[in-house]
């Protein structure tokens, strides 16, 4: 049964198959999306990044072990009705039954801030 289900698992299912995708190199970003946004650290990036400064005057706030990752810091639960994230997405003309959840719209760093 294992076998059957996973031998061609890679190949994908006939909703998968239908899915339109582009074929650019680089990904288009949908400026109305509310769940992935081109984040500002990408609309700013050089093609060649300047070196790394070293961080001066600064105070560590969390110092955490390697097994840390964004999705244990980061909220994920139901998207409270009275949120800035709920005004964001009712801006963008979306309905308080479609507001989702922030681990869904974690692609969005507008939601996320």
């Amino acid at each position: 049964m294992f076998k059957s289900n996973y031998e061609k698992i890679t190949e994908g299912n006939k909703s998968w198959k239908s899915l339109e995708a582009g074929t650019a190199k680089l990904y288009g970003w949908d400026a109305s999306s509310t769940y992935i946004h081109n984040p500002p650290f990408f609309q700013t990036m050089k093609k060649i990044p300047e070196p790394i400064k070293d961080i001066e005057g600064a105070y560590c706030l969390l110092n955490m072990g390697d097994s840390i990752t964004t999705d244990h810091i980061s909220p994920a639960g139901k998207i409270a009705k009275d949120s800035p994230a709920a005004r964001y997405l009712r801006e963008k003309g979306v309905k308080d039954k479609d507001f989702n959840s922030y681990g869904s719209r974690r692609g969005n760093d507008e939601i996320m801030a």
